[in-house]
């Protein structure tokens, strides 16, 4: 009787763990949200930037399981190190234990990129781009993969969508021009 009572509060504390982490989770999706809605219509570069900034910082601790944090935090040690293919494992890794992990996907893909795998980026952006549509970040990634591949048009499009979710964006400012022209054959 006393171990099935054990068990039971076990898996009481268990379960209301996961709905405070889950809660939590939640409010930061909610929050991402509003600041993304916040980007569309900020009046100036430098507000811009400040969201921009809050935004990448929510998505980075976005993580749902927070014993998760050591390994992020020496994955993306790796990675600032220039340490490529073992960050890149070690972002896997944290996939595989949190594969709702927005920037653990997006961190990869920044990964692949960077070691030449662009089909492997544009998969693991596809991910990220299931899981936060408005993840400007990816969309940026997948328009200069798509520019590496020459594929220009839907390149356009990425840094298009882009402009639509962050208009004061330098990255779409600096390519849509030139895809324009290159997709239409004029500028903006």
């Amino acid at each position: 009787m006393a171990k099935k009572l054990i068990y039971i509060c076990c898996l009481a504390i268990c379960f209301t763990l996961s709905i405070t982490s889950l809660s939590v989770s939640s409010k930061e999706k909610n929050r991402i949200e509003v600041l993304l809605d916040k980007l569309a219509y900020s009046p100036s570069p430098s507000d811009s930037g400040l969201i921009r900034r809050e935004v990448w910082s929510l998505w980075l601790e976005g993580y749902i399981d927070r014993t998760n944090k050591s390994k992020i935090d020496e994955a993306l040690e790796l990675f600032n190190a220039g340490k490529l293919e073992e960050a890149k494992v070690a972002f896997s890794e944290i996939i595989e234990l949190d594969p709702d992990y927005v920037e653990g996907w997006n961190k990869r893909a920044t990964v692949k990129f960077l070691l030449g795998d662009f089909y492997g980026s544009l998969k693991d952006i596809e991910e990220v781009l299931k899981r936060q549509p408005r993840h400007f970040g990816a969309i940026s990634g997948s328009g200069l993969i798509h520019i590496h591949n020459s594929n220009f048009l839907e390149a356009y499009k990425s840094y298009k969508r882009l402009t639509e979710i962050d208009p004061h964006n330098e990255d779409g400012k600096r390519f849509l021009p030139m895809l324009e022209n290159k997709v239409y054959g004029k500028s903006l």
